[in-house]
């Protein structure tokens, strides 16, 4: 083979070296202008993507989120029947599984008038619903109390990840000068079709953290027997009701009034009352917010 043709394919020299500097400078006293140097040198062009990875761990936290990132309003709805609910809580399931980073926000207003159990016990059991019947992890589902509107509404939001929660015009609270019945348990009626929280024990865990907020307000709990129930059953749902206040959730024995009242309802009903010191005991009152029959 000849010389010529055994000679190889001149290779190009590497590309020059590529400089990056960055100059400090800054006065200090008498002693004049400084300057700091940092100087990086890369022999080869292909080694920027190194940079470029350097870069992104450095400033990663401040732009791992998408700048467009942002809370969406999925939907809203009112006191509607469950049928209904269900449908409207099917639109955040299909947005979280077409988000699976993203979490679920579940806020909900009411007004003044209505008793603050039964909302509590509506807006909990949606989040039992998509955690139990629809496979949601409860980790991505977050409850928001919200404050007083002119009627009960539930607003269901999509919130990517490291963003927060849509901020609140006002926040769940209840003051009142005056006996206000906080919630009614209706123990041989229940709902065919509800996923609003029924059992007694979810009226007495809300029931039960109010008073511990508050305690400063006493306890009453007033029983009126259903159509095929009697006095002396009410008497002992009454008494049952107010163990279950003492020993499970630790509330004050002297702070708990229990009686039964020989007036029969269409269902049996437990009702919850929180009473300011000071004032009167609860009196008889028309049901708010919703109306039970019997089956």
């Amino acid at each position: 083979m000849s010389e010529g043709a055994a000679q190889q394919r001149h290779v190009p020299d590497a590309p020059a070296a590529a400089t990056i500097s960055c100059t400090l400078n800054g006065v200090a006293g008498d002693a004049g202008r400084h300057a700091f140097s940092w100087l990086l040198t890369m022999k080869y062009l292909h080694s920027f993507p190194i940079l470029f990875i350097l870069f992104g761990l450095t400033f990663g936290n401040a732009s791992a989120q998408p700048s467009n990132a942002r809370t969406q309003k999925v939907t809203e709805f009112g006191n509607i029947g469950a049928d209904n609910e269900m449908a409207y809580l099917e639109l955040l399931v299909k947005s979280l599984n077409e988000s699976p980073n993203a979490r679920g926000c579940i806020i909900g207003y009411s007004p003044q008038r209505f008793p603050p159990g039964l909302f509590l016990r509506k807006l909990y059991g949606y989040q039992n619903y998509l955690v139990n019947s629809r496979g949601i992890d409860p980790r991505r589902i977050i409850i928001v109390r919200g404050g007083i509107r002119d009627r009960i509404t539930t607003e269901l939001w999509l919130v990517p990840e490291r963003v927060a929660v849509p901020t609140l015009g006002s926040e769940f609270t209840f003051t009142s000068s005056e006996p206000l019945r906080f919630d009614t348990a209706y123990p041989d009626c229940p709902s065919q079709v509800s996923i609003t929280l029924e059992e007694l024990d979810d009226h007495l865990r809300f029931y039960a953290e109010a008073l511990r907020v508050h305690p400063n307000i006493r306890s009453r709990i007033i029983v009126y027997p259903g159509r095929r129930s009697n006095l002396r059953r009410a008497a002992e749902m009454a008494l049952n009701t107010r163990r279950l206040l003492i020993r499970q959730y630790r509330i004050d024995a002297w702070r708990i009034m229990a009686r039964a009242r020989n007036r029969h309802r269409e269902c049996s009903e437990i009702e919850l009352w929180i009473v300011p010191a000071g004032t009167v005991s609860a009196r008889a009152t028309h049901n708010i917010g919703r109306q039970r029959t019997c089956n």
